[in-house]
Parts: structure tokens; C-alpha cells; sequence
């Protein structure tokens, strides 16, 4: 009877902690099962030890039962942790319309979104990530609360992000601009999943399609979309029998530029009240060494912007491009200085972040605060600009273009 005692306290500990792990993790509806899972098995640790405390009944068995317990949960929890790196994320496989009678050219639209609602493989994936690009791996004692914190951004937000929507109505868009004889699409493609871009055109060339047209909904390539990419021109034979085009970064776009900065006038008080922060992404690591021209091309997009800005009446002084994330100066440090300078009106302008997502709602406000700006010191924020139809029509533009290219 003692040998089942000792398992079912030791047993029931590491339930209760591999519970406590995975309520940390777990997406929101499953949280009542995984909370009745640790209860029940915390009940079998509780009653194999009071009955082996009962039957020994000296203080070093005693202690030596709290102690197997105390390991027994934290063992749980880390054997939780440890598992979590192998949750791999599955990709969707995306819908392709059918080309018809007569071929058409099969558009794509290529969006670095996160996803809609809180998973736990996105998660993995981008812990994962972060490793990769030469930040410190998450010790099991703290991984499960990275995805308790990331679950907890969406919960702030309602649950789900509303960028993945922007994309796909920005799609919608450009479909409504594009002649339905030419093109079918564009299909929506997330750089975050693995050979999505491959899979797709795959797809395409099975369903019939000849040519297939690749535009990026993002000022410049990031290191997911040049993967995407890169996986895609690997494929030799697959590009043998489907031609396949990329459209030009948007970066160079001048309208989009104009866009920007119009709708950053619009809510100036005045040239010498007024501050500007210009926002680009910014990259972690080893991942701004292996692909320094995206920061590059946000960096002169976002100086277009700002030459823009002074020919419109603001001061050069007050306005300062910054990364959102990963590199100096930070959003809290240009929001503090521009303040010392006298702009009593700062407006934070997601320059080179098209939709709305968890960074723009939460993460970027959160910085601005944290300047500890005076009383008399406004901050506005510019909503992102992707559902705007320039830029529906810019991209449509690119896609006709590069379809016109490689046609004659």
C-alpha cells in the first residue's frame, strides 16, 4: 500500500504542476478543464500524503512527503515547459479561386501578421525566433509565462487582433481594383507560416494557373517575407512550370509617402507646437545583421515622410524617426525629447506599420507613456494607414505593372 501512497503523491504533484504550466498557456476556453485537472490531481497528492504522514507518523517521513511534493509539482511544471518547444504551428492552406476558361494570373498578397486570435504555437514560433536572433532562450522555470503574457495582450483587445481582418479586407480592395479577365485574387498569404508563399504557388500550379503574381503588403521585406522567398525561388522545378513575379518594395512609393504625411497635418496644432514621431519596426539581433536592408528601406521611407512633413510647415527639429522595438532611440526617449525641445502637441505616426495589431494598440501607447511627459504635453496617435485606398490602389498598380512586365 506504501509504494502506491509514494506514486500517488509524487504523481499527483506533477499533475498539479504541469496543470498550473498549462493554465498559463492554454487558450481561453480550455482553462476550466486544465484548472479542474491541477484540482483533482492536487485532491490525489493531498490524500496519498496526509494517509502517508498518518501511517509513518514521525517528522522526517513528514518532511520527506513535502519535499517530494514540492519536487513533484515543480517537475510538472518544468516537464510542461520543456514540452512547449516542440508546439509547431500547422499553416492554414488557403483557398485559390478556380483560373476558368481562359488562364488568368493568380495575384497574391503577402502580409507579415501576426495571428487573429491567441495561439500557443505562434508563440513557440516566435520565442524561437527571438532565440535565433541571438537573444537569451527562456529558462523553463519562465516560459510558460511568456504565453501567459501574450495571452494576456489579446484579452486586452478583446481576444482577437483586428490585423489580420485589415489585411484581408486591404485584399478585397485590391481584388475590386484588378480586371476580373486578368487576375483572380489576391489570395492572402502570412509570412509567420512556414513555406506558406511555396505551398500556395504550388497549389495554384495543380488547380491550373500559368503565372502568379507576389505583392507585399509591407513597406520593406522582413526576414519572414525574404524566407518566404527564398524557399519559393528554391524551389527550381516548381518555377520551371509556373511564372512567378515579385512586385517592387513599397518603400519607394511616393504616394504612400504623401499619404503618411497628410494624414499627420491633418492632426498638427501648429508648426511650432508640433512633434513627430515617425515609427519603424527595428529588428532584434542577428536578425539586423542578416538583413540590414529592411532597416534600410524603412529608414528612407520614413525620411521621405519627414522631408514631406518640413515642406508642409513643421519644423526639422521636431520630427524623429525611432524603432518601435529592438533599437535606440526608443519610443519613450524621442516622445521625452521632443517634450524638452518645446512640442507641447506629439503625434506618433506608425510610419511603416500598416495595420493595426497587438504593437500598435498596446506596446507603442504603453512607451509613450512611459516618458512621464508634463501635464501640458498632448500625445496623439495616428491610426495606421494600410486600409486607406492608396493603398489598395498602390499595390493593385504594382501588380498590373509586374504582370505587364512579364508578359511581354
Amino acid at each position: 500500500m506504501a509504494p502506491l501512497l509514494w506514486a500517488g503523491l509524487v504523481g499527483g504533484a506533477m499533475g498539479a504542476g504541469a496543470s498550473l504550466a498549462l493554465l498559463l498557456v492554454v487558450v481561453r476556453p480550455r482553462e476550466a478543464l486544465v484548472a479542474l485537472g491541477g484540482i483533482v490531481s492536487m485532491g490525489f497528492a493531498v490524500v496519498a500524503g496526509s494517509r502517508l504522514v498518518a501511517a509513518y507518523d514521525t517528522t522526517t517521513f513528514t518532511v520527506v512527503a513535502g519535499l517530494l511534493a514540492v519536487a513533484g509539482l515543480g517537475g510538472g511544471f518544468a516537464l510542461v515547459s520543456a514540452v512547449l518547444s516542440y508546439v509547431a504551428p500547422r499553416a492554414p492552406r488557403a483557398r485559390i479561386p478556380l483560373p476558368g476558361i481562359s488562364v488568368r494570373t493568380l495575384a497574391v498578397l503577402l502580409v507579415d501578421t501576426e495571428s487573429e486570435t491567441y495561439r500557443p504555437s505562434e508563440t513557440t514560433r516566435e520565442i524561437a525566433e527571438l532565440v535565433a536572433a541571438g537573444l537569451p532562450e527562456p529558462s523553463i522555470a519562465i516560459t510558460p509565462f511568456h504565453y501567459a503574457a501574450q495571452k494576456a495582450r489579446y484579452r486586452a483587445v478583446g481576444g482577437r487582433s483586428p490585423e489580420h481582418a485589415a489585411a484581408r479586407a486591404c485584399a478585397e480592395n485590391v481584388e475590386c481594383r484588378l480586371a476580373s479577365s486578368r487576375f483572380a485574387g489576391p489570395v492572402t498569404v502570412r509570412c509567420s507560416e512556414p513555406s506558406a508563399l511555396l505551398d500556395l504557388v504550388e497549389q495554384a500550379l495543380d488547380a491550373g494557373y500559368t503565372r502568379a503574381i507576389v505583392a507585399g503588403a509591407h513597406i520593406a521585406q522582413s526576414s519572414r517575407a525574404v524566407t518566404q522567398r527564398r524557399d519559393l525561388e528554391e524551389a527550381g522545378d516548381l518555377l520551371a512550370s509556373i511564372s512567378v513575379g515579385f512586385t517592387r518594395p513599397l518603400w519607394t512609393s511616393d504616394e504612400l509617402a504623401r499619404l503618411i504625411a497628410e494624414r499627420t497635418l491633418a492632426v498638427a496644432d501648429g508648426p511650432s507646437d508640433s512633434g513627430v514621431v515617425l515609427l519603424v519596426h527595428g529588428q532584434p539581433g542577428l536578425q539586423a545583421d542578416s538583413n540590414p536592408t529592411f532597416d534600410i528601406q524603412e529608414n528612407a521611407f520614413a525620411n521621405r515622410v519627414r522631408t514631406l512633413l518640413q515642406e508642409g510647415g513643421l519644423d526639422e527639429a521636431n520630427i524623429r524617426v525611432c524603432a518601435a522595438e529592438w533599437r535606440d532611440p526608443g519610443i519613450a526617449e524621442t516622445v521625452r525629447h521632443l517634450a524638452a525641445l518645446g512640442s507641447r502637441r506629439i503625434i506618433v505616426v506608425p510610419t511603416c506599420l500598416p495595420f493595426a495589431n497587438l504593437q500598435v494598440l498596446l506596446d507603442v501607447p504603453a512607451a509613450a507613456r512611459d516618458a512621464r511627459v508634463p501635464d501640458d504635453v498632448r500625445i496623439v496617435h495616428v491610426a495606421p494607414w494600410g486600409e486607406d485606398e492608396v493603398f489598395s490602389e498602390v499595390i493593385a498598380r504594382e501588380i498590373e505593372l509586374e504582370a505587364g512586365t512579364r508578359a511581354s
